[in-house]
């Protein structure tokens, strides 16, 4: 009897120290005893869960602490402050150095400020948002547009050749190389990587709660949770980026370098100060970071612009008669030709947030505990900025659901850039690396796919499906059949 009495009351105080919230922290949901509530991965969730506790809400996974900002004055605040500037430090981001912290887009501290300050050095010097950029960007439209050719008059998927035409861009800058559209050893990598993009859900189940490894054999671990794909991408990107860094090292000029990769391996052999965290290890995960955002942000991006051209034909005529006016016929856009299509940056604009197609942002955690709107959030706290739902937020959006280019779009007609409560490449120093790039390929490629072509639905077939995958924490478009038409 007297057993029984003493664990009732341990289990009281255990449940009684569980449902007690620290104070200043920010509302939200209970959960469940120990194991919390398990983390909001979709805008469904994140708007009801906002109704109930406002626009900064915290969730709590075991021991893992999860901060939603879903405004956006107050993600301009968090994400400008040096406080927030870190990432998570989960060994999971790791998987391609064992565990430990390397590249660009997921350090931290020194070894995250010396590879940005060198990855930008070296992408603006070779062209990044440069007109001098221009020629490599429309020789790739210009093949895209030739493959697309292929496809015309009958209803398709979208051809796979964007992947590569965006890839290409930025791979020559990283490695002076290209690869053919249909090229089978990136190809095939690229396949291997969306086994894994395409449905991350059990690998972010690993990510969440390490421990899975200790509870669960390992048939389970790597069919279930798919550490198995994981162990093919570490195997295959090795491999294509290990040959990469030893193409260069063979041709390496010291007094000529022509890419990133001769740049950082002399930084790294002649120990300068900016090359303090530089090695072979490291210089394979920044690839692989570039590798990552070049073939899919961008390509991503194309597929919704695709889409929302052949959902709304009138807006897509309307951008199309802009450009015939500025372009001459048999010639392909360029940036010197940005200023004067209006009507096309507009559109591209109204698609990002429209589509917000990394609704989530990409984490951010403090270096210390800090206050966010009144509130404390503990150093660890992984940190999520809502873009999708500061796009769609009615405070800086009138008829959010709706799709208007007129939002970026001033009363004569011209461009409007900035938009409060616009936030499709992030905010403060952890912004999007390529934006530049990523927007000098989107208003090229669009130009010269819509110079070329006419999007709709097939026939006999009404709408198109603007409903992103299911997917967590990410918005892609829905592979379907579109048509598309040679315009003559």
């Amino acid at each position: 009897m007297i057993l029984e009495i003493i664990l009732f009351l341990s289990l009281v105080l255990i449940l009684r120290h569980w449902l007690k919230r620290p104070k200043g922290l920010p509302p939200g949901p209970r959960g469940y005893p120990i194991i919390g509530t398990i983390i909001a991965s979709n805008l469904e969730q994140i708007v009801d869960y906002r109704k109930k506790y406002g626009d900064v809400f915290m969730l709590n996974f075991f021991r893992m602490k999860f901060l939603y900002i879903c405004d956006y004055k107050l993600m301009k605040d968090a994400l400008g402050s040096p406080e927030f500037s870190d990432r998570p430090s989960y060994e999971f981001f790791h998987f391609l150095t064992d565990g430990k912290e390397a590249g660009v887009m997921m350090s931290n501290g020194q070894r995250w400020v010396n590879a940005r300050r060198f990855l930008l050095r070296n992408l603006r010097d070779l062209g990044m948002g440069k007109s001098s950029l221009d020629e490599a960007i429309i020789h790739e439209a210009r093949c895209l547009v030739e493959d697309f050719q292929q496809y015309a008059g009958k209803p398709s998927k979208f051809p796979e050749s964007l992947n590569i035409a965006v890839l290409n861009v930025v791979w020559q800058m990283v490695a002076s190389r290209r690869y053919d559209l249909y090229d089978e050893e990136v190809s095939d990598f690229i396949k291997i990587m969306r086994t894994l993009l395409d449905d991350p859900t059990a690998l972010l189940a690993f990510f969440v709660c390490p421990a899975l490894e200790k509870v669960f054999p390992k048939i389970v671990i790597d069919k279930v949770f798919k550490m198995e794909a994981l162990q093919k991408i570490v195997v295959a990107a090795k491999n294509l980026f290990g040959k990469t860094i030893e193409t260069r090292k063979a041709q390496l000029d010291v007094n000529h370098p022509e890419n990133v990769i001769d740049e950082y391996l002399i930084q790294m052999n002649n120990k300068t100060e900016i090359a303090e965290f530089f090695t072979e290890a490291d210089l394979m995960k920044v690839i692989f970071d570039l590798f990552a955002a070049g073939f899919d942000t961008t390509a991503n991006m194309l597929r919704w612009i695709i889409l929302y051209a052949a959902k709304y034909p009138d807006v897509q005529k309307r951008v199309q008669g802009q450009i015939d006016e500025v372009v001459p016929r048999g010639e392909f856009p360029t940036n010197q030709h940005k200023s004067q299509l209006p009507l096309l940056e507009a559109f591209i604009h109204e698609v990002l947030r429209m589509s917000s197609l990394i609704p989530f942002g990409v984490m951010h955690t403090p270096t210390e505990d800090t206050y966010l709107a009144g509130y404390l959030v503990p150093k660890g706290t992984a940190v999520f900025s809502m873009a999708g739902i500061a796009h769609q937020d009615p405070r800086y959006w009138e008829s959010p659901q709706e799709f208007r280019i007129e939002r970026f779009l001033d009363k004569e007609g011209k461009f409007i850039s900035h938009k409060e409560g616009f936030t499709p490449f992030s905010l403060g120093k952890r912004s999007c690396l390529g934006e530049s790039l990523a927007r000098m390929e989107m208003s090229i490629f669009s130009a010269a796919l819509f110079q070329n072509f006419t999007f709709s639905p097939p026939e006999g077939e009404e709408e198109v499906d603007l409903a992103p995958r299911k997917l967590p924490m990410s918005h892609v478009a829905k592979d379907q059949d579109i048509l598309i038409s040679v315009r003559n």
